[in-house]
């Protein structure tokens, strides 16, 4: 389960969490991936880098609040991304919603467009939907579904991209800095204890 979780994490590049890692496994790749499976993937990870930290090439590990540096509820990352990137803020989820969608229309191009799976179809949609201007007008549905443009799909979210990502990158830097200044090694992969969340936060 965990090089699965890698490869989607390793696609999309961003903190995902597991409904979604399991849809993307699910539309990209094979064999199934329940989200069920991921449920004790962080702890376990976390129990074997304590153990022997550094001995696998990579592992899995939560992402990090930017006020609290303690664990982002159901977010995965891998720990060889940058801090910064294993960082969320406020504008974060959106950010990566859409960063998300440009790496999957990549990961789509790289297939037969004429014979697109329809769990990929059907993700590419569902993105489309949820980002303003992504999709051509069309009056009436085919039976395959809705309407796709990847080319539109893509300007559209980069555009609204351009709006977010200079706050967004501000934010996740300078909890990065102060991450490095007040955490030791496993807390910078696996989050600062949570007694010491408040007193974090507080420390410049």
């Amino acid at each position: 389960a965990r090089e699965q979780v890698h490869q989607v994490l390793t696609l999309l590049a961003v903190p995902a969490a597991p409904k979604l890692i399991s849809t993307v496994h699910e539309a990209f790749f094979a064999g199934g991936l329940a989200p069920s499976r991921l449920t004790s993937l962080r702890r376990d990870e976390e129990r074997s880098y304590r153990s022997a930290p550094g001995a696998r090439p990579y592992y899995l590990c939560p992402a990090l609040t930017s006020d609290l540096l303690s664990p982002a509820r159901g977010l995965l990352t891998v720990s060889t991304w940058s801090l910064e990137q294993r960082i969320v803020g406020p504008l974060s989820a959106r950010v990566h919603f859409l960063t998300s969608a440009l790496n999957i229309a990549d990961a789509a191009e790289r297939l037969d467009m004429a014979t697109l799976p329809l769990p990929v179809r059907q993700l590419l949609v569902r993105y489309a939907q949820n980002i303003p201007g992504a999709q051509p007008p069309a009056p009436h549905h085919s039976p395959a579904g809705a309407p796709l443009d990847l080319a539109l799909l893509r300007r559209a979210a980069e555009d609204e991209l351009t709006l977010h990502t200079a706050s967004d990158t501000t934010t996740r830097s300078q909890a990065a800095a102060r991450a490095r200044s007040q955490l030791d090694a496993a807390a910078l992969l696996f989050g600062g204890p949570f007694q010491s969340a408040r007193r974090l936060r507080s420390v410049p």
